[in-house]
């Protein structure tokens, strides 16, 4: 197993660290393998792009840290296809110039037809086919993957696409424990390629505190998901990452009118990834 620290809520102005690189530099000795972030995030680092990535490369380098990248497509309208291809292949472009071997990738959207979700997807794995990246489309609401009927479609017409598993979104989608869906979760979690350890609920995609027992039904489901995970990876021969990634306000809890976060982030994830280490060892 490897687990890769998130920058989500932790780097840019008012956060934790100011630059992706002192995220980095701070990741050192941490227990991670490296880390993951949004490429829009790289705008803290510096306004021109090529030097953002080659100050984010040199400070991965330096610290002897791999990176996954989070490539999120963001057109004007949202139902923009090809907008969001362009997009796509942009950050693409940036992922492959900081070094990433691996991307999360947010990607189109929910108003998709089969058809055009399809296609779509084939062009995200046939342009990202010569570049050293592995383009691994996540489950996550309002994006293709949105919902496991669609996703099960899609897994069957497309056997070598990769997921990153975050399951919370379809949690929320459904709004029920899913028990009559358990097949579609269990299959797109041996399809991942990459996973997003976050603990959802029927009614939320962040429980407040997983260490809550009040917490322990919908953790153990989690814990088998993560686990198929993890045996399908080892089959394929590949590693498997995971991110544990729990994440800011508004996917945190926070109090009426003062604003006050119920959890402590730093803390949360920490929790995560010594849960991680305790189930499945490194």
């Amino acid at each position: 197993m490897q687990i890769y620290r998130t920058s989500w809520g932790l780097v840019g102005p008012g956060a934790e660290w100011a630059t992706l690189s002192a995220f980095i530099r701070a990741t050192v000795g941490q227990g991670y393998a490296g880390v993951e972030f949004a490429l829009a995030n790289l705008d803290f680092e510096d306004a021109v792009p090529d030097r953002a990535i080659e100050k984010v490369r040199g400070a991965l380098s330096d610290c002897g840290l791999d990176v996954i990248a989070l490539i999120a497509t963001r057109p004007e309208h949202w139902g923009d296809v090809e907008g969001h291809m362009q997009e796509f292949c942009r950050q693409l472009d940036m992922a492959v110039a900081l070094g990433a071997r691996k991307a999360a990738v947010h990607c189109g959207a929910d108003s998709f037809g089969l058809t055009t979700a399809q296609h779509f997807l084939q062009e995200v794995m046939d342009r990202s086919a010569d570049t050293g990246v592995t383009p691994c489309i996540e489950t996550h609401r309002g994006r293709i993957l949105n919902d496991p009927w669609k996703t099960a479609h899609l897994m069957e017409a497309l056997p070598t696409m990769q997921l990153t598993s975050d399951l919370s979104h379809w949690h929320v989608v459904i709004d029920r424990e899913p028990l009559d869906v358990m097949e579609i979760f269990d299959e797109a979690s041996r399809r991942s390629g990459h996973v997003h350890a976050r603990v959802g609920h029927e009614k939320g995609a962040q429980v407040p505190h997983p260490a809550d027992p009040v917490w322990a039904g919908h953790l153990a489901h989690y814990k088998r998901w993560w686990g198929l995970s993890r045996d399908a990876a080892t089959e394929r021969g590949e590693p498997f990452t995971v991110v544990p990634e729990f994440g800011p306000p508004p996917y945190m809890n926070t109090r009426p009118f003062s604003g006050d976060r119920d959890a402590n982030l730093l803390e949360l994830n920490r929790w995560m990834r010594d849960q991680l280490v305790d189930w499945f060892g490194v």
